[in-house]
């Protein structure tokens, strides 16, 4: 051999995405002048580079070269050891080449991607989606996943609960929702949904969140026309049976009339039979009044709106609501309807505080902002763009992004469950109900259910609990 090679050091560890050097020591131990070609092989070849490539040496010289190493930080760069070599290539004596051999470690390091895909799902009563765990670390991980249900609305599950993913690759769980119960008419119903990814060595889990749109079975307007068709078979059943009872009264009117004894001990005679059905006056719509001139109105009983709902033509017309003007919304038990500003962004509970209770981080007034088709919005004063929602967890009043985005607050293309109507009380001094656009259920104060502590407020059907209870005032 005409040459002498030694690496310094002959082993060496790189982090990827980081850079590690060894120095190639070339002698010639020839008598003439050499040229040598330098250039890794192996399977680190292509992050390794060689400076200088050629070394021209006298004989009894040496020269020197650096390699180094530069793995990238992906998948590609396994984590472990990955043996390279140095090819020698004198130009005078091709036959004596030569390749130096070394072994380099590459460090493991760890980085992991989830998403649901998709993140908007779709059902009447069940939906599916899947958890996409992609491995963009250089080693293999385990992903474990945790669901945690709406409330009573939606149960989560996820179908496996872990999986296993080398790198480079991307491993899949199947999401299954479930409704807890059916939306036969209301439009759109929406619930939000989080699924946590924890990859094993990972203290803190990777939240991924979702919507379940639920939409009903049937459309509005069958629930209209089949309102209209039933209305109709109803008439239609009176006018035969009015029908049919004047054709009876007739015929019994032209039959003899049979004799009968008078009552003993009466001199009077029997009396005559009625007209038949057909020609009675119709009763009267309004009962006459009592002798002794106008007598006053009947008032609710204290704490309730009684059973008066906003209906009948003599129910007061509700106020006009300035959509800019800051207002209080309070129950008849002389609570607050207040929501916290410092808690999460999307499903805040709004609660029923005392009128007192009214520092940070607890936001008390309200904007009201009218509608279409005689509905509202109720958005707090310092987060406009929330409304208040009654479908999103069970019963219970939270906060939410209006539906239909910003537009939707003027246009009132937001959901049935964000969408309120606003219900005079006949003799309730001011007092309304406040009644949901989704399923005709009213806005109530759950207070006496636990004094010592804040109660969420939620819709219950109308008249189920005390007046006090589901009646509030707003305070303009």
């Amino acid at each position: 051999m005409s040459m002498w090679t030694a690496l310094e050091p002959p082993a060496t560890t790189v982090a990827p995405g980081d850079s590690a050097v060894v120095r190639l020591r070339v002698r010639n131990t020839g008598d003439t002048v050499e040229e040598y070609r330098l250039s890794p092989v192996g399977d680190a070849a292509g992050w390794a580079s060689v400076e200088p490539t050629v070394l021209r040496l006298y004989p009894g010289t040496e020269g020197t070269a650096e390699v180094t190493f530069a793995p990238p930080r992906t998948p590609d760069a396994v984590a472990g050891q990955s043996p390279f070599g140095i090819r020698v290539d004198p130009r005078e004596h091709p036959g004596e080449a030569d390749v130096v051999e070394g072994r380099l470690t590459i460090s493991p390091f760890a980085e992991m991607r989830a998403e649901l895909v998709p993140r908007t799902v779709k059902g009447r009563r069940r939906a599916k989606g899947r958890v996409a765990v992609d491995n963009l670390g250089n080693q293999p991980l385990t992903a474990s996943f945790s669901t945690r249900d709406n409330a009573d609305a939606v149960t989560v599950e996820a179908n496996p609960t872990a999986v296993q993913v080398d790198p480079g690759r991307a491993g899949f769980a199947e999401v299954q929702l479930t409704s807890a119960n059916v939306s036969w008419f209301g439009g759109i119903r929406q619930h939000q949904f989080n699924i946590s990814v924890l990859r094993s060595g990972d203290p803190a889990p990777q939240e991924l969140r979702g919507t379940y749109v639920q939409p009903s079975v049937f459309p509005r307007w069958v629930l209209a026309v089949g309102s209209v068709l039933v209305a109709a078979a109803v008439a239609f059943a009176l006018i035969w049976f009015q029908h049919d009872v004047g054709v009876k009264s007739q015929a019994s009117e032209k039959a003899p009339t049979k004799e009968e004894p008078l009552p003993q001990g009466s001199n009077t005679p029997l009396p005559s039979a009625p007209p038949p059905p057909s020609k009675q006056p119709p009763p009267p719509s309004n009962p006459a009044p009592a002798p002794g001139g106008d007598q006053p109105k009947p008032k609710d009983p204290p704490g309730g709106g009684g059973s008066g709902g906003g209906g009948g033509g003599n129910a007061p017309k509700p106020p006009m609501y300035d959509p800019n003007k800051q207002v209080r919304i309070q129950s008849g038990l002389g609570y607050l309807l207040v929501t916290a500003t410092d808690q999460k962004p999307e499903g805040r509970y709004v609660y029923a505080a005392p009128t007192s209770f009214n520092t940070p981080p607890w936001d008390q007034f309200w904007h009201v902002r009218p509608l279409p088709n005689n509905e509202f919005a109720f958005t707090s004063s310092s987060e406009p763009w929330a409304v208040a929602d009654n479908i999103r967890e069970g019963n219970q009043v939270q906060m939410w992004g209006a539906s239909g985005g910003k537009d939707s607050l003027s246009d009132g293309s937001m959901t049935a469950n964000q969408k309120w109507s606003i219900q005079p009380i006949s003799g309730g001094d001011g007092f309304v109900r406040l009644v949901s656009r989704d399923d005709n259920w009213c806005l109530s104060d759950l207070t006496p259910n636990d004094r010592k502590n804040l109660q969420v407020a939620e819709v219950r059907p109308c008249g189920a609990l005390p007046d006090d209870q589901q009646r509030w005032k707003i305070l303009q």
